[in-house]
């Protein structure tokens, strides 16, 4: 039996997943409906194998830091929605998302997507096929959650020492995270040598959120 969970800030949509997901003999059982990430880790569904996840809630919340929300509870991610937008598609499974699935698809469909995220497989959705063909961003490196966690702090303008205390470890060791999302954005093409460049490299990828405008005083504490 694979147990799954919903997320989606609309309750009949909720209410739709739940009735046409699960109908008897299709070894599929809902456990928890949600109208938030944050709701749903505070009941069942953070003990589900798969959590279908809407990728446009309306709490304001990003769908990559729901998805590693999600998927650091336990729970693989297949992200819905309906409307197929590229950027937040490709983001989701940047993320830790295994497939992307329209709300409109047939439920075979929807399930197939479920049954493969409860074995840890990828599933390929026309959708999501066409997502990855037309992503047109620049190449995003894979950063370590301690690696994004280190660049996010330090582009925000925090030096050395400060990123370390927040992380809880040596500058040395925070230095070391920093040196390795050079050498990823550098592998990736993407100029990451002063903290001018990391800032930049931040706010594309949506890791610092913010201006790319910065006054003079912000300006020299980014480049100190």
């Amino acid at each position: 039996m694979i147990t799954v969970a919903a997320v989606d800030d609309d309750p009949l949509v909720l209410q739709g997943l739940a009735a046409w997901l699960a109908p008897a003999d299709t070894g599929i059982v809902v456990i928890d409906l949600a109208q938030s990430v944050e709701e749903l880790l505070r009941g069942r569904g953070r003990e589900a194998d798969v959590v279908l996840l809407d990728i446009w809630l309306g709490d304001d919340t990003e769908v990559g830091d729901n998805v590693r929300a999600v998927t650091a509870a336990g729970p693989a991610v297949v992200t819905i929605s309906t409307q197929d937008v590229t950027d937040l598609i490709v983001e989701s499974i940047e993320a830790g998302a295994l497939s992307y699935v329209h709300k409109s698809l047939d439920p075979t469909e929807i399930r197939a997507a479920v049954r493969a995220a409860a074995a840890g497989q990828k599933f390929m959705t026309p959708a999501l096929a066409f997502a990855l063909r037309s992503d047109q961003r620049p190449a995003r490196p894979a950063l370590s959650l301690q690696e994004t966690e280190s660049l996010r702090l330090y582009a925000s303008g925090l030096r050395m020492t400060d990123v370390a205390r927040r992380l809880g470890v040596k500058p040395s060791t925070a230095k070391g995270y920093l040196d390795r999302v050079r050498a990823k954005y550098d592998d990736a093409g993407r100029a990451a040598r002063t903290k001018l460049d990391l800032r930049e490299r931040a706010l594309e990828d949506g890791i610092l959120r913010g201006s790319r405008s910065l006054g003079p005083r912000a300006l020299r504490r980014v480049s100190g």
